[in-house]
This record gives structure tokens, C-alpha cells and sequence, in this order.
């Protein structure tokens, strides 16, 4: 979703330890000239300061650290954050782009948008040297910015979508805990399952479900996308929804069956997933890997109950064969790079977003409860060492092992696809139109925008 990620407080400072040189030979400079005003900066002590966007910069701990990490590694290289509004972030970002005003470095969201900044506004360094060095690299996904065969920005920020479950409840109910072969239809055993058992262990049944699904389009729409077994090409770019009809089914039939809040009880009354998981109303929750940090911190703080819990992967397509590696959705959080800069300013940009793409900044966000981009084993150790964390073994797994599919696959009719289908979403869950009927609604919208491919 296109949302402010939760984050803690730092648990833990981190340095990387570099060499400014490496600027000359690995930051995929545009031009050797460049290259050779950034070894000039570390052999002189030459000063650069390029300015890094970020927003909510005093509840968002993630871009500090990110600056005062690489400066700790590169102390010729200093970042200054340049704050903008969390909520009209991209608003905000577009007039700059415009004005050719855009910071050194600024983030980029999700994909909604990235077709639109990478494509067509012009503002954004290539980036395709530094994707290039993590060729056949395991630990790092960067495709999905890959774009006309060039990438503009490169994720720092990997977030997927797992499947949060309260090992109390389970266990005082005597339910069977999910584990990484579960589809859909073993969610919805286990939900039915709860259902009938947890009055008995003492839990309210009139406040207290088996699941809560979050009322955004995603929870329903984009694990659809993601397992249907097909290409965002074949289905959502033509809109070609059929893929989406089971998902709906069994959602409407969570619903009637009172496995979760209804959906139009959800967005009428704002619920926080936060606290439908926190405070014990809900035993299962799909929700992305961001949720880790603010679980631990709540539990701190005392916002959220005391209570043990862990990660599973997301079920799977009960209609599909079972993937070797479950598949999943979530949008990466990436970092551009402005086309105005040059010189030892943009061989800086271009070291600083490699830094933080790589291990050395996933060490430094995996140190305050942050999902980097980079999974290797220093990096998943490094997040499951914070106090409060999980330590079991599918809780693991679940974090760092998984074949994300975009929430918002990259086109120029992203955002109108998106937005009509929100539409549709919020006619079937309230029951104010068919499946059928909605997503044909959709798709007749769809298809006279002009957008399709």
C-alpha cells in the first residue's frame, strides 16, 4: 500500500566500513569525468554534501540512519535531509521534478508511480551500473525497476507480505499453527476451526475472530495478481480480471461466516490492524513484513498485549501447484537519483543509493527493526537480534525467503487500473454489486481510459 512504513526507535547504531574510492570503480558514474571528481574528493579531501528526501523525519527513523551511516563509512560524503510531507509526498516530489529543483536522492514510494517519474518526467539518473553490479546476486531482487531495459532507481526497502498468527491463541485453543505448505483453503480450516475453539479457551466471542483482512483493495487483489500463475501483462494490463473471482468467493465467505469484521464495519470505523492483531481480537493476520517492528515496539510500550507470535508465509493458490518458494506481493521502497546532478555530486548520488541498496545500509535498517532490500545471513540476523523478536525458524524463513510479485506492476495505465479497481473492490465486499457485475464495471471503465497495452 501506498502508506507511511512503522518503524522503531534505533535499537542498535551501525557503520559500514568503506573507502570513498570505491566511487571511482563501482558507482556507475555517467561519465569518467565524474568518476575521477569523486577519487579526487577522497585523495584532496574534497567536501560534497548532497541532500536526501524524506518525510515524517521524526517518527521515521529510516532516513537518518540511513545518512549517518554512509557518512560514517564515506566521511567526505555528508547527507542532508531535505523533509517533505508524508502525505503529498509525491505531489510534493512531481513540482520539484518539474522545477528541476528535485533533491540529490529522494525515495521512491511504491511502483504506482514509477512508470510516471521513470518514463516520462525526466528527473531521474540512470541507475543501470549499479543494477548491473548485483547481477546473479541472491540476496537482492532489483527487476522491478527495471524499465525500457534501464533502471532508475534501486530498492532500500523490500517489504512482503507474510502471515502474522498469535502462537497463544492457537495453542490455548488447540489449533494446529500455520506452517510454510499452507494455502488458502488450510487458512480457512484453521479459521473455522478457531472459530469454534476459542470461546472455549476463553476468548470473547462476540469481539474475538479467527483473522482480520484489512480493508485495502491489496489484501484481497494483489495476492490474486501475484498467484495467479500469469503475468501482469496477460491479466491486469488487459484487464482480463478473472483471476480475481476466487479470491472474492472466499473472502465474501470469511465474511458471511463471521471468520473476520466485515469489510464495511473495517472502513467505516477506521479499524487499525495494529490493534485488531495487538490487543488479541484477531489470531491470524495477513499483513506486510513493515508490521514486525511496530508489533515489538507496542508490545514495549504497552500498546499491544504481551503475548508470543510469529511469521508463516502467505497461503498459497489452492488452485495452482504448490511453489517451491511461496509467492507473495509487496511494492520495494527504492531510491532515484536526480538527472541534474553531475560530477563529484552525482558519482556521491550514485554511492550513496549502491550503500544503502546493499548490505551495508540493510545492515544499518535491519538494526532498527527496518525489512531492508538485502537479505543475506549478516542482515537477517542483525533484524531478528532486536528483543521482542520472533526466534523460531518459519519466522525466519517467512521474513527473508519469497518470490515477491509487485503490488503495482509498472505501465503508463497503472493508476487508472488501480483506481478502478478500487472502485470494484469496495462494491463486492459490501455486497453493493455481484463479483461479476463489479468487475465488469471495471473493466468497461478500463478499457474506454484508453490505457491498456
Amino acid at each position: 500500500m501506498n502508506m507511511n512504513r512503522h518503524a522503531t526507535k534505533a535499537l542498535a547504531a551501525f557503520a559500514a566500513v568503506s573507502t570513498i574510492a570505491m566511487l571511482a570503480a563501482g558507482c556507475g558514474s555517467s561519465s569518467s569525468s565524474s568518476q575521477q571528481s569523486a577519487k579526487s574528493a577522497d585523495s584532496t579531501n574534497q567536501k560534497v554534501t548532497i541532500t536526501f528526501a524524506g518525510w515524517s523525519l521524526d517518527q521515521t527513523p529510516e532516513f537518518k540512519t540511513l545518512a549517518d551511516g554512509f557518512h560514517k563509512a564515506h566521511p567526505n560524503i555528508t547527507v542532508k535531509l531535505k523533509e517533505y510531507s508524508a502525505d503529498d509526498y509525491d505531489k510534493q516530489l512531481t513540482a520539484d521534478i518539474s522545477a528541476g529543483a528535485q533533491p540529490d536522492v529522494f525515495p521512491m514510494k511504491n511502483l504506482q508511480k514509477y512508470y510516471t517519474y521513470g518514463h516520462e518526467s525526466g528527473g531521474l539518473a540512470d541507475l543501470s551500473s549499479i543494477a548491473n553490479s548485483y547481477k546473479g546476486n541472491k540476496y537482492i531482487n532489483v527487476s522491478p525497476y527495471k524499465l525500457d531495459g534501464k533502471y532508475y532507481a534501486m530498492p532500500y526497502r523490500a517489504d512482503a507480505w507474510v502471515l502474522f498468527y498469535n502462537k497463544d491463541m492457537f495453542k490455548k485453543a488447540g489449533v494446529a499453527e500455520p506452517n510454510a505448505k499452507w494455502t488458502w483453503d488450510d487458512y480457512t480450516k484453521a479459521a473455522a476451526e478457531l472459530k469454534k475453539k476459542l470461546p472455549a479457551a476463553g476468548y470473547d466471542a462476540n469481539s474475538v475472530y479467527p483473522m482480520y483482512q484489512h480493508n485495502w483493495q491489496s489484501v484481497i487483489q494483489s495476492f490474486a495478481l501475484a498467484q495467479s500463475g500469469k503475468t501482469a501483462q496477460q491479466t491486469f494490463f488487459k484487464a482480463n480480471f478473472n483471476y480475481l473471482k476466487p479470491y472474492y468467493k472466499r473472502a465474501l465467505d470469511w465474511q458471511d461466516k463471521g471468520y473476520t469484521i466485515d469489510w464495511n464495519t473495517s472502513f467505516t470505523t477506521k479499524v487499525q490492524y495494529q490493534a485488531q492483531f495487538g490487543t488479541q481480537k484477531a489470531a491470524m493476520l495477513p499483513m506486510g513484513t513493515w508490521y514486525a517492528a511496530t508489533l515489538v515496539s507496542q508490545q514495549k510500550s504497552g500498546d499491544a498485549d504481551k503475548f508470543e507470535w510469529g511469521m508463516a508465509p502467505i497461503p498459497q493458490n489452492p488452485d495452482t501447484k504448490l511453489p517451491s518458494t511461496p509467492i507473495t506481493f509487496g511494492d520495494p521502497t527504492g531510491l532515484a537519483v536526480s538527472s541534474k546532478d553531475t560530477g563529484a555530486k552525482l558519482a556521491a548520488a550514485k554511492e550513496f543509493v549502491k550503500w544503502a541498496s546493499g548490505e551495508g545500509g540493510s545492515l544499518a535498517l535491519a538494526g532498527i527493526g527496518t525489512t531492508p532490500s538485502y537479505f543475506s545471513p549478516k542482515v537477517q540476523s542483525k533484524f531478528f537480534s532486536a528483543d521482542g523478536m520472533p526466534q523460531d525458524e518459519l519466522s525466519k524463513t517467512a521474513w527473508s525467503k519469497h518470490d515477491t510479485k509487485a503490488e503495482n506492476p509498472v505501465g503508463p495505465g497503472t493508476d487508472t487500473i488501480q483506481s478502478d479497481l478500487k472502485d470494484a473492490n469496495s462494491a463486492i465486499m459490501t455486497k453493493s454489486s455481484s463479483i461479476d457485475a463489479a468487475l465488469k464495471d471495471a473493466t468497461d471503465k478500463i478499457k474506454s481510459s484508453g490505457v491498456l497495452q
